[in-house]
């Protein structure tokens, strides 16, 4: 068989179980039971507790002080050492302070066969950091007022999401409190094109929606059929019309949509796989086999950006929902992007909103940060920004150790990369 198609069957085989980001705090697919009423009082049950819905976090009110740029050479040093201590193959970062880029850093190399560095126009696979920018797609939709974060996801989509159990509302699949988990047709659904509806009827676990919290790829994963059974196009589409294309962005869920394909880096996994990514034949094809309203193999995983413009997005999220590098466009409403940052969920490491966890001191301390991990193939990601002063990182690999810092569940490379972001800085 020709290397392309062992490439791809072996991704094929392998992408699904690991796409997206692993819980780290209580492990993939672990759901927590909530006892008792829904409050903000009271005692949380087994590290978790379900916060009242309509809790809100505002982003705080911002005055630009003056700055003093610290000395960048020693910076990038230290990031080499962590990268070379995490067994990273290839690196790249974007820092940000109110809403501007102010140093964006390559490290390694994008193909080692071919000896390629990695450059700032490099493109990584996000992984689970996919979920907070499709979250943001999502949160578009509300701000158009074609769906609420009430709304019932069957109603609204005609997709099987409600059991007996109690009906499935859009802010349960955005915290992963649906009673979703992801079986073997998650896992299969790359070659076996199961719709979506399938997949869905025999995920649901039956619990209460909004008393259990179970990080599920697959859940998170339907956000795109959501969008299409909405919006009637495509996820990929969508996403390329409402946010990429006019923020001027080469970015998309979909290779196809990559206008610089030969830019995006080769992915390594810890199997000896290689996943050449501008070649995989993940394109338009591949996805749009499944039909109009079936996506749920991308929004969880599969978008294709640089590091600068991830961080681009962040400025957005720790800010007032505009993109200051893009023309100050707006993305989200402030509304829309304080709803996103609202904790709904605790767990013994971080708080969740939607999409969005919220780190209280114990990654950089003193410090609240808002963002998302992610792991795939690989390759280990991070979206990390602080909404009190509208600073922030962007992490992107092509492939990493899966080290983890033990006190705060947090992946080392993106601790230790964003504790010294933050004490170089913005101490």
């Amino acid at each position: 068989m020709p290397r392309k198609k062992l490439l791809i069957s072996a991704l094929a085989a392998a992408a699904i179980l690991m796409c997206g980001c692993t819980d780290i705090s209580h492990g993939a697919q672990m759901s927590v039971p909530q006892t008792g009423a829904v409050s903000t009082q009271g005692t949380a049950p087994a590290g978790i507790h379900i916060i009242s819905p309509d809790d809100t976090t505002a982003a705080a009110e911002y005055s630009p002080t003056e700055y003093a740029m610290p000395d960048t050479d020693a910076y990038h040093e230290r990031i080499e050492q962590i990268r070379l201590a995490n067994g990273v193959t290839g690196m790249g970062i974007a820092v940000f302070r109110d809403g501007d880029i102010i140093y964006a850093d390559s490290f390694g190399l994008a193909d080692m066969e071919a000896e390629k560095p990695v450059t700032k126009n490099t493109r990584f696979r996000a992984a689970s950091v996919s979920k907070l920018i499709s979250t943001v797609l999502v949160m578009k939709m509300c701000d158009e007022e074609v769906i609420t974060l009430d709304s019932i996801l069957d109603t609204a989509t005609g997709l099987p999401y409600s059991t007996a159990s109690g009906d499935v509302k859009l802010r349960h699949l955005l915290t992963h409190t649906a009673g979703i988990t992801d079986t073997y047709l998650y896992e299969w659904g790359m070659t076996e094109r199961y719709p979506v509806d399938y997949v869905l009827k025999n995920s649901l676990t039956g619990t209460v929606p909004g008393e259990f919290y179970n990080y599920t790829n697959f859940g998170a994963g339907t956000m795109g059929a959501v969008i299409e059974h909405i919006t009637g196009m495509f996820f990929h589409d969508y996403a390329e019309k409402v946010l990429f294309e006019p923020l001027g962005m080469d970015a998309g869920y979909i290779i196809d949509l990559i206008e610089d394909k030969e830019s995006c880096a080769v992915i390594y996994d810890h199997d000896g796989e290689v996943f050449n990514v501008a070649e995989w034949g993940r394109g338009r094809e591949y996805y749009e086999s499944f039909g109009l309203g079936n996506s749920y193999l991308a929004a969880q995983c599969e978008l294709l950006i640089t590091p600068s413009d991830l961080a681009r997005l962040g400025t957005a999220l720790a800010g007032d929902g505009t993109v200051k590098e893009c023309g100050g466009k707006r993305i989200l409403s402030q509304t829309a992007t304080d709803q996103m940052h609202g904790i709904y969920i605790s767990t013994a490491n971080y708080g969740m909103g939607l999409n969005v966890r919220t780190y209280s001191g114990n990654i950089v301390p003193g410090r609240t940060l808002c963002g998302h991990p992610g792991n795939a193939l690989g390759a280990i990601t991070g979206l990390f920004y602080d909404r009190s002063d509208r600073t922030g990182i962007a992490i992107m690999t092509n492939h990493c150790n899966y080290g983890m810092n033990t006190d705060n569940g947090m992946y080392s490379l993106l601790d230790d990369t964003v504790k010294d972001t933050y004490l170089t800085f913005f101490s």
